[in-house]
């Protein structure tokens, strides 16, 4: 056991927080470990990041540090286990206990025993090893969302990966297009769940009562023998089940150990729910059950939209290209000054899967090297400039109706009230065609 602790740890690291240079640290400098002491908290978070993934262990022994201190660095390190070394009786310190239940894999009392601390430690690195290939594996599929380097896409890639080692159910929020059925998959592909079936359910084409039986199999996981199944559910578009649908779900999430909703198989399935509507503003409006919200909306993810990924754009853009080129043996493979600028410009409000499916049309259109502006179905900057126009004119407008409507078309008050001269209200009355008509106040005509 120690031989194979030894051959993987060439390439282990670790850092060790307030231990002085003891005889375990020789021992695994010895088989390969390359080790890192650090006395100071203000330098461990770059350490750290330098190292990971890496094992840290802490030594708590001589109360050195602030506990909430190490914990906060504790809670936010990614592809970090971290080893506690305490004194015996610490074991009684509900704070130190909590500490090494919620963030630790294992702990020690001092004096460290150094062949066991090697054992562990080694054990620790393989674990990392199928993590990080496992968390590779996942931010490597780009097609809708989780791959970028942004700050956001980082820290969405940071919850998906935390959420996906708890049992809890799942709500993800955001617009069409940001990749949340992606981001399900990630969560269901990290979990222990991984080998068990991932269903997606379109809620909005559960509005027929001869769609019943189907759901209550779906949602229950019964295959036609009525075996349950352990896996993941995502229920797409919530905010369209029906009245009695959000009744039978809200029924089996409640049941008893998660029984099937028939009775006949008792089974245990994670839900994640998925919405682009605002949920809730229906739940306010009575639209949509309160207590099936709150039981879905356990742990929330909002999606970011590709407007709050901007860095990633062209990241982007770049890896759909260089795929969509060898998919369709064109020679594609840059894109011109204006064709940077165009996608750098545009708003994307079909966020990922509209610029997936733009780069696709270019890489499809262009006869060089190099995709241009034109190869794009995207608006030009003039065409920028009208929108932009266009949605002040439409707010002008909508304002000069709401003040005639509340002076009862009245131009002089009206006037009066936002501030302007009546030649001014009458010049902008007669830019947006509205006549006013003291005798239908209420509802200011145009001209046709």
């Amino acid at each position: 056991m120690v031989a194979q602790c030894q051959n993987k740890a060439l390439n282990g690291r670790l850092v060790a927080i307030g231990c002085n240079y003891e005889p375990w640290i020789a021992l695994l400098e010895q088989s390969g470990w390359k080790t890192q002491c650090c006395y100071d908290l203000r330098t461990v978070d770059s350490i750290l990041e330098e190292f990971s993934p890496c094992i840290c262990i802490v030594d708590l022994s001589n109360n050195d540090f602030s506990l909430n201190s190490i914990s906060l660095r504790a809670n936010k390190t990614k592809q970090v286990r971290w080893i506690a070394l305490i004194k015996k009786e610490q074991l009684k310190t509900d704070a130190i206990c909590q500490f090494i239940n919620n963030f630790c894999v294992d702990y020690f009392t001092v004096p460290v025993p150094g062949s066991h601390l090697l054992d562990t430690v080694g054990h620790q690195l393989g674990m990392l090893d199928i993590e990080s290939s496992s968390w590779h594996e996942i931010t490597t599929q780009h097609e809708m969302g989780l791959f970028g380097e942004s700050k956001t896409i980082k820290q969405l890639r940071d919850m998906v990966r935390r959420v996906a080692l708890t049992e809890v159910n799942v709500f993800l929020t955001g617009e069409n297009g940001t990749g949340k059925e992606l981001i399900a998959k990630s969560i269901h592909n990290l979990s222990k769940r991984k080998h068990a079936p991932f269903v997606t359910i379109n809620c909005g084409a559960l509005s027929k009562d001869d769609e019943k039986l189907n759901f209550l199999r779906h949602v229950s996981r019964l295959d036609e023998e009525g075996a349950g199944f352990n896996g993941t559910i995502m229920l797409d578009n919530v905010e369209e089940l029906t009245k009695e649908f959000q009744e039978l779900l809200l029924s089996f999430i409640q049941a008893p150990g998660s029984d099937s909703l028939d009775g006949d198989s008792a089974c245990d399935v994670r839900i994640i729910a998925a919405t682009s509507a605002d949920l809730d503003a229906l739940v306010a409006k009575g639209e949509f059950s309160k207590e099936l919200f709150y039981r879905l909306n356990v742990f929330h993810i909002k999606v970011p939209t590709l407007r709050e990924r901007g860095s990633d754009i062209f990241l982007l853009a770049e890896t759909f290209l260089q795929k969509f080129a060898k998919e369709y043996s064109t020679m594609a493979s840059s894109f011109s000054e204006d064709s940077k600028q165009l996608l750098l410009r545009y708003s994307w409000p079909g966020n990922v899967r509209e610029l997936i499916n733009q780069v696709k049309r270019a890489a499809l259109l262009a006869e060089g090297n190099e995709v241009r502006a034109e190869h794009f179905d995207l608006p030009s900057k003039a065409n920028f400039k009208q929108s932009l126009r266009n949605i002040k004119d439409e707010a002008e407008k909508d304002v000069l109706v709401a003040v005639l409507e509340t002076h009862r078309g009245q131009v002089a008050s009206a006037a009066k009230d936002l501030g302007v001269s009546r030649a001014t209200m009458y010049r902008l009355l007669n830019k947006h065609n509205i006549v006013p008509d003291v005798r239908h106040y209420n509802s200011p005509f145009m001209r046709e």
